[in-house]
């Protein structure tokens, strides 16, 4: 990847949680790999690896099992996991997923409607 396209990426994660004080860290994962991040400098580093782990494994097996299927619903396009100390939402992208880390009680309906009203690519 170039690193002009990282830098655009990791402006674009920053974007993101910038949008809402409650968010704690944004992703991007591409091939099963997190190839940008932004997080809150106060946010633990130990609870960042961990619910980032959890969220991406959670997030990939979902992918997996719907890549190709297209049912009556149609496809999944977001989806929210919301623990007792965390609030984790997976956006899919057309190549890849945005995963997103927020407090939990943040409000995710106008995070993520804020996320749509971005100009951004991924």
């Amino acid at each position: 990847m170039s690193s002009s396209k990282k830098r655009t990426r990791n402006s674009n994660c920053l974007q993101i949680l910038n949008l809402d004080e409650n968010v704690r860290f944004v992703g991007i994962v591409k091939y099963n790999k997190l190839v940008s991040f932004a997080k809150r400098k106060d946010w633990y580093e130990i609870t960042n690896e961990i619910s980032g782990v959890v969220h991406h494994q959670a997030s990939k097996e979902i992918l997996q099992c719907e890549m190709g299927e297209d049912d009556d619903l149609g496809i999944t396009n977001w989806m929210i996991t919301s623990k007792e100390f965390v609030k984790m939402m997976t956006i899919f992208l057309e190549d890849s997923m945005l995963i997103i880390s927020s407090e939990p009680n943040a409000d995710h309906d106008s995070i993520i409607n804020k996320i749509k009203t971005l100009n951004i690519k991924f």
